[in-house]
């Protein structure tokens, strides 16, 4: 009879043991680097920044309910993580005062005076209407404006994902790739350098349109 029950107890600590390893690789199996959801953050951002969308997401709050939820089934939390919301009322901030020098920071752009880096920062260029030094100086002024709220921007969205490993860096990049995609005529980008976000890219509209002036890290001005 012992045996019996010591044959079942090893039987019934295997099994359980099974389902936590099953459970424990089911979790590791679904924390991956997802960028997907930062992209559709990135997007509404823009959207928002360039006065296409009055909207933006608002700060999660998760209620005392969710969170216990969450605790007791953490497999739907981690598959709800690339449906998560990752702003903050820093992200909401910085957004609105990107979005009140917008126009200002286009009317440079559109004459070949800012040209988008490939880590998602504006980089002053030769053009027509910088001659002038005051000119230059109000230019190198707003620049300097937006790209700091552009660096705080994106270390808060980091910040926000860093449980999923996501660094300051992916986020330039993410930003960089969503705006390439919105590239107008005359605009002056840098390509990615060579890797995942260079590939993913080049089969857009606006990388087939440079054809093979698509290159890695090379400035080009979209036709």
């Amino acid at each position: 009879m012992k045996k019996v029950f010591t044959a079942a107890g090893l039987t019934i600590a295997a099994v359980i043991m099974g389902c936590v390893v099953r459970t424990e690789h089911t979790i590791n199996a679904h924390i991956t680097l997802d960028i997907r959801h930062i992209e559709e953050q990135a997007d509404d951002l823009l959207d928002f920044i360039d006065g296409s969308s009055d909207e933006l997401p608002a700060p999660e709050k998760t209620s005392m309910l969710q969170q216990a939820l969450d605790f007791l089934n953490p497999i739907e939390t981690v598959y709800a993580a690339e449906l998560k919301n990752t702003s903050s009322d820093k992200t909401t901030a910085l957004a609105k005062k990107m979005r009140a020098r917008h126009d200002a920071v286009d009317a440079f752009v559109n004459q070949g005076c800012f040209g988008e880096n490939n880590r998602g920062y504006l980089e002053l260029r030769e053009c027509d209407g910088l001659a002038d030094a005051d000119a230059r100086n109000n230019a190198q002024k707003l620049m300097a404006e937006e790209n700091k709220d552009r660096k705080e921007l994106y270390a808060e969205i980091a910040r926000l994902n860093q449980e999923d490993g996501v660094s300051v860096s992916t986020v330039e990049a993410i930003f960089h790739g969503q705006r390439f995609k919105r590239a107008s005529k005359g605009e002056a980008f840098q390509l990615p350098p060579s890797g995942e976000f260079f590939t993913a890219l080049q089969d857009t509209a606006q990388a087939k349109s440079l054809g093979a002036d698509y290159q890695p890290g090379a400035w080009v001005v979209m036709p």
